[in-house]
């Protein structure tokens, strides 16, 4: 039977944070919180005996963390790594389902398989999967015997498109990336506000981002495409489009619109310059 160990990265974390950690600690063999809180946001508020807590008031972003506890796992001789975002949680009846799963997967040539955080009719096979090109961190499981070959995680990255990175990645290294539909996480991609189109006058959710955060989606969308030019057409054209909206619904509707604007653009100077990783180290 597969050994699974898995990391949650923890960032000033909200109360929730422990009851989603439990949603899925008890079915792993092993968990890693990675804390990159300058204060520990854990403390002792979580009490398990097959956890391993990592702090040390640095924040290394996320590609450096994944990196770090892969490569722990892999010396402590396990085969896959759940990734897990500190605001995603499981049902009890989905996470049991997807550890059952694992080893009806045949994982030669597998990279990654990952959930669905979409609301969607189950079918009667819980483990039916589709290929897919790119999944997101929260509730993917790495498997580490290939990651090596693939090169891991990119660190020049530091948060946002590290996932999908190493998905392109890991296609263009001849492995597959698959998703099963039919098993889902409860997933939050944003704070959600609602706000009036300038258009049409109707009020309609949007999903709204720091100016920091969008200074990381412009910069690491350009490094992205650069990094696999020629490939993966659509997927990138799919990915400026949401990037454009995202960037032009905070310059509409955000707060700080012209630290927004002023970070985008540092995004894009960066990315020409060749300035990666933590912001707050350029």
């Amino acid at each position: 039977m597969a050994k699974i160990a898995g990391i949650v990265i923890l960032y000033n974390p909200d109360e929730e944070v422990v009851q989603n950690i439990q949603t899925y600690s008890s079915h792993i063999n092993k968990l890693y919180i990675a804390d990159n809180s300058k204060i520990p946001a854990i403390g002792n508020k979580y009490s398990d005996a097959n956890f391993e807590y990592i702090h040390d008031s640095h924040n290394h972003g996320i590609a450096k963390r994944l990196n770090q506890v892969a490569n722990l796992a892999i010396h402590e001789g396990f085969d896959f790594l759940l990734t897990m975002d500190q605001d995603s949680a499981f049902t009890d009846s989905d996470i049991e389902k997807y550890i059952s799963c694992i080893d009806k997967i045949s994982w030669d040539n597998v990279a990654m398989a990952g959930v669905n955080f979409e609301i969607k009719n189950p079918s009667p096979n819980p483990c039916s999967f589709i290929d897919t090109v790119e999944l997101i961190t929260s509730g993917s499981i790495v498997n580490l015997r290939l990651y090596k070959s693939i090169g891991g995680f990119d660190e020049n990255l530091f948060i946002d498109e590290v996932d999908h990175d190493y998905c392109f990645s890991a296609i263009k290294s001849g492995y597959r990336i698959v998703k099963l539909e039919n098993i889902h996480i409860q997933h939050k991609l944003g704070k959600v506000s609602f706000h009036k189109s300038l258009l049409n006058l109707k009020t309609t959710p949007r999903v709204l981002h720091s100016p920091i955060r969008l200074y990381y989606m412009t910069r690491n969308h350009l490094y992205i495409c650069n990094k696999h030019k020629g490939y993966f057409k659509n997927e990138l054209e799919l990915k400026r489009n949401e990037l454009l909206n995202r960037i032009k619904n905070n310059l509409l509707y955000g707060k700080h619109k012209f630290l927004t604007l002023r970070l985008i653009m540092k995004g894009i100077i960066d990315f020409k310059k060749k300035v990666m990783g933590n912001y707050l180290n350029n």
